[in-house]
């Protein structure tokens, strides 16, 4: 087993799921907090982040076995929400929170079994299973994301490609999947995302993360009626954001997903993929900001009454 020191690479929060690394963006005020997608890290949210600390304590996590968090117990959905939870509870009461893709899905996780923990949600290219037949899918993609999360296979596909490709190469790679414009994304951000792969190289747990946590989301995924429940009652107010341009989750899967909460609101974001949050930070913060003004409003002290006003 490869050598690891948890101390050496950043801030870490103990949770009864483990260590969670963290980064603070800073900021006062109301809690928000940033969680990645399947095979992301913080550092997904690092345009974002500075640029939201006017509103509040802006925080972001890597999830258990993802960027420099060491795995939980299992790779199930229960436990990754679970610690997300756990890391709202560890600053305050309760939370805005943003969910990229596999995060927004754990965000509707937490809103729907802990209702008072969430203030508000934003799901940015919210994971939501496909709607068959569907022009829009990206099928390219899918067969990736398909077979890295085929039972017995999914490892060793996810070994055999990290073996063969470059840390940068990976990247380029991950980047023309989630963006739609890889080429305007600052070089610094893109040396961020290749220093960790790097250092993940080196985790003995890294190859399991995709597959293991993609065949947790296939078994929601299989179970409908679950996850229809599941949306119907979330509580928190709720701002949806999707990429037109996203390869990985289809438009017409979101347009569904929201045809179940005909309260919630849906943007499209021209000119973004799967991560508006690096295709368009800028974009992106001005359309969040006055919804959650409107929604929560600048001061918000007695949160549960305004939630009652708000619906």
């Amino acid at each position: 087993m490869a050598s690891f020191s948890l101390t050496s690479m950043g801030e870490y929060l103990g949770t009864a799921r483990g260590q969670v690394h963290w980064k603070d963006y800073g900021g006062e005020g109301r809690l928000i907090v940033l969680v990645h997608g399947l095979g992301g890290s913080v550092a997904n949210w690092d345009l974002v982040g500075p640029r939201l600390v006017d509103g509040g304590r802006v925080v972001a996590l890597d999830l258990p076995g993802f960027g420099l968090s060491p795995p939980g117990p299992d790779w199930s959905l229960e436990t990754l929400s679970a610690a997300v939870t756990e890391f709202i509870a560890h600053f305050g009461d309760s939370a805005v929170l943003f969910g990229n893709s596999l995060g927004a899905l754990l965000s509707e996780m937490v809103a729907s079994s802990h209702p008072r923990v969430v203030d508000a949600l934003v799901l940015i290219s919210p994971a939501t299973p496909p709607r068959l037949p569907d022009p829009h899918i990206h099928w390219p993609t899918a067969r990736h994301l398909i077979i890295s999360a085929l039972p017995g296979v999914g490892p060793a596909y996810t070994r055999r490609t990290v073996r063969k490709l470059t840390s940068q190469e990976l990247i380029d790679q991950t980047l023309q999947r989630i963006t739609d414009r890889p080429e305007q994304i600052p070089p610094e951000l893109v040396d961020t995302f290749v220093s960790v792969v790097e250092t993940r190289r080196r985790l003995p747990w890294s190859a399991d993360a995709v597959p293991m946590t993609g065949k947790s989301i296939r078994r929601l995924f299989l179970r409908p009626s679950r996850l229809v429940s599941m949306i119907r009652e979330i509580r928190a107010p709720t701002l949806v954001v999707q990429g037109a341009g996203d390869q990985i989750v289809s438009p017409n899967s979101v347009s569904w997903l929201c045809s179940l909460r005909p309260d919630w609101r849906l943007v499209h974001m021209e000119d973004t993929g799967h991560t508006p949050q690096i295709d368009a930070p800028e974009r992106l913060v001005e359309i969040v900001r006055p919804w959650l003004d409107e929604v929560l409003g600048r001061s918000t002290p007695d949160r549960d009454a305004a939630r009652t006003a708000q619906w």
